[in-house]
């Protein structure tokens, strides 16, 4: 607070203010619902969001209580004006908000959702009601050596989490600390970088907080790493264990000069543990330990060491309060924003996915994807149609039988691609192979990752005939595995730049052509997309893209890159720029490329076909209010889908339709990671909408009539998430929550 001379309270950082802890007090008693009602001066909605409170106020911005349309509750943070209209600094928020999305793991509350384009833009984050770890040593007392270590390993697990995923954190501290009845969760990790270098832009200032700040972090913020981020950890279990910080109190000069120059003060901290938070405050960033070592040091650790009957009847107490919010009804209220026309990007509906969305979070997703046309609507098209169309409420025949059903491992957000004879299903942190004949788990991906990495790597998906992942250490790594799930190579493609202190991170393989993949990063200098020859290992070209919405792929011959409304053909070899389209798309738009070899498609709310060697303009198809499905090539044809439920098949020469098919039921919306319509020559497969009928539907690829419809029972009709389906001839392999299946379907 202002003006207070002990560090460990709720201060502010340097040079932006602190957010307080995203949690409400609650009152002692569960509220009444008409205490929900938002006072005058808070804005009804914000986004999709319905605000029901203000939870805090800082320099940086304002931190409100909120509701999805799929009421889940969201702390949801709103960056002030002035940042918001400082040069560059929409686009390190997206930036920041993109890494924060890639964050995963037990101990992080995920980022859900966030808009670097809004008037004042926001990020909201999955809201847990809890108190914090500052609020916990207060109120209910210092932390025992069996609760620290408890902690310890929770925020040495969350770290790990959000390293890999390429963020540092820079302000862990006692109030981004909540107390679960699991263990902690830290918060706040997604926007500090973009509104510390705005500030460097403005004053040569550093953010964080005193008395939790690595001495690196004080001298230069731009060198603040990991490293970083392990010498918080050990001033916030300084604190939990003596009740403030390792440097003491006094004026911020006082506290920022001890961190710099004179040892800990570490009285009162357990002796079993002191060596450990004492190389954790080493002044030299390379000595301290990294995340990984500290989890072997901290050892097994029990959660319920954190919960005094204090905390217990606290944590009571918010749930209560939390529950009621759910559950209140919806009110009348103004937006505080216009909704951008056309629905939100589908990196939007990727963050919903990856927060683990309920049926009704899926519900809201379709809400905001500008929900299905009625019944009776007939599809404004372009172009001539022959073949079959479906109606709306026909009746639609049960599917064969499956060949073979195996258990599938649980994974959050996992995504199904075939490597040859193997299934591989994967998310961010595990790929598992099943057996194409059986079904039967062939193997788990671990490959040995570079001695500089400290965490395990994350999965980027199959393309052709590899599967690939991404490290982060000194250097950005990308590794590729085979069918066995034996490493085949691992190529250092990142290396910090001038003036940044750590490598970009590898979020995306776009496209492999031949033996070039074409790779896309992030890091403090913005995007960029690079070509890796991965025979190799050698960065052929690399080039800097102006934002979040890019994209690349290839025919072998040129790399054809989306960057911000803007198509290039380039090189793919060389990266020289042949030819350049712009305005294709409007700009915000994430659009998916796809090409047969003589023409490039460009998917958004429309199918756009431009000649691959020189850009001319081709032709135009499917022109649709809201966004399409990415679109599958396969020989001369194009299959994309609809907002509506509708499925086109296209001819790629001329971009007439060979049929369109309107689903009789609801499919799936698809998000950032949605590859599209999966086809062979026999078959398109497309799965439902899992809020509402969980499962997939088959249509025959020469002419679109519908086949079967495959809808789960039992467990499966519970299913959270949409299937994953893959198709192969006249085979489908699909994947419910909990089960892989192979079912056989001739086309007759």
């Amino acid at each position: 607070m202002p003006g207070a001379s002990d560090p460990t309270l709720q201060q502010p950082p340097t040079t932006v203010p602190e957010q307080p802890a995203t949690v409400p007090q609650p009152p002692t008693a569960v509220p009444p619902r008409h205490a929900t009602v938002p006072p005058p001066h808070t804005p009804g909605r914000i986004g999709p969001y319905e605000i029901f409170q203000l939870l805090g106020e800082g320099g940086m911005g304002r931190v409100f209580l909120a509701r999805s349309p799929g009421s889940r509750l969201v702390a949801l943070k709103v960056i002030r004006p002035e940042y918001a209209e400082a040069p560059n600094f929409r686009g390190r928020f997206r930036r920041e908000a993109d890494a924060a999305g890639r964050v995963s793991g037990f101990y992080t509350p995920p980022v859900v959702d966030a808009d670097a384009d809004a008037q004042q833009p926001w990020l909201a984050t999955a809201y847990v009601p809890a108190p914090s770890l500052h609020d916990v040593v207060r109120r209910f007392g210092l932390l025992s050596e069996p609760a620290l270590r408890a902690l310890g390993t929770g925020l040495a697990e969350s770290l790990l989490a959000i390293h890999a995923a390429g963020v540092v954190h820079r302000d862990l501290k006692p109030g981004n600390v909540l107390v679960t009845h699991d263990g902690p969760r830290v918060i706040d990790f997604g926007i500090s970088r973009a509104v510390d270098a705005t500030q460097m832009t403005r004053t040569d200032a550093v953010i964080g907080t005193p008395g939790f700040m690595a001495p690196e972090q004080i001298v230069s913020s731009r060198e603040a790493g990991p490293a970083a981020d392990v010498f918080s950890l050990g001033c916030v279990l300084t604190f939990a264990a003596i009740g403030r910080g390792p440097f003491g109190a006094g004026n911020t000069a006082e506290i920022l000069y001890r961190a710099v120059h004179t040892p800990p003060q570490l009285d009162g901290v357990p002796d079993a543990l002191r060596p450990l938070v004492e190389a954790c405050l080493d002044k030299d960033p390379a000595r301290r330990p990294a995340v990984g070592a500290l989890l072997t040091a901290l050892g097994s650790a029990d959660p319920s060491a954190l919960l005094t009957p204090g905390l217990r009847e606290d944590l009571a107490q918010r749930e209560a309060h939390a529950a009621v919010l759910v559950t209140a009804p919806p009110m009348p209220v103004t937006p505080l924003d216009t909704a951008v026309p056309g629905g939100p990007s589908r990196r939007r509906f990727l963050w919903i996915a990856a927060a683990g969305g309920t049926a009704a979070a899926a519900a809201g997703a379709v809400a905001l994807a500008g929900g299905r046309s009625k019944p009776g609507r007939t599809p404004g098209r372009g172009g001539s149609s022959t073949g079959s169309m479906g109606r709306r409420g026909a009746k639609v025949a049960g599917g064969p039988k499956p060949q073979w059903s195996s258990p599938l491992r649980r994974l959050e957000s996992g995504q199904l691609r075939l490597l040859g004879s193997t299934l591989v299903h994967w998310d961010q942190t595990t790929a598992v192979g099943y057996d194409t004949a059986t079904g039967k788990e062939r193997w788990t991906a671990s490959p040995r990752v570079p001695s500089d990495v400290s965490g395990e790597p994350n999965w980027l998906g199959v393309q052709g005939s590899t599967l690939y992942a991404t490290a982060w250490g000194d250097r950005g790594y990308l590794l590729g595995l085979d069918v066995n799930g034996t490493l085949k190579f691992s190529h250092a493609v990142t290396e910090p730049e001038e003036g940044s202190y750590s490598p970009d991170h590898i979020h995306h393989v776009f496209c492999v052509a031949g033996s070039v993949a074409l790779v896309g990063s992030d890091g403090n200098q913005g995007y960029k997309v690079r070509a890796v020859d991965t025979a190799s290992g050698k960065v052929l070209w690399s080039r800097k893209v102006a934002g979040s919405d890019h994209h690349a792929y290839s025919d072998g011959r040129t790399c054809f890159l989306h960057d911000a409304g803007t198509v290039h053909g380039m090189d793919l070899r060389t990266g020289k720029v042949r030819w350049t389209v712009r305005d294709v798309v409007r700009p915000g738009d994430y659009p998916d490329l796809a090409t047969d070899g003589n023409a490039l498609l460009v998917t958004s709310v429309k199918v756009q076909a431009f000649r691959a060697s020189d850009g001319r303009a081709l032709w135009t198809a499917v022109n649709e209010p809201t966004n399409l499905s990415p679109t599958t090539v396969l020989g001369r044809r194009a299959y994309v889908a609809d907002g509506q439920g509708t499925v086109f098949a296209l001819d790629t020469r001329d971009g007439k339709q060979l049929w369109h098919t309107a689903s009789p039921l609801p499919l799936n919306p698809g998000g950032a990671l949605d590859p599209g319509p999966s086809a062979s020559s026999s078959l398109v497969a497309l799965p439902l909408f899992s809020a509402v009928t969980p499962g997939f539907v088959v249509l025959r690829a020469s002419d679109g009539k519908l086949l079967w419809a495959h809808q789960g029972s039992g467990a499966e009709a519970k299913n959270k998430n949409a299937w994953l389906v893959q198709t192969a001839g006249t085979t489908i392999y699909a994947a419910s929550d909990t089960t892989l299946h192979a079912f056989r379907s001739d086309a007759p």
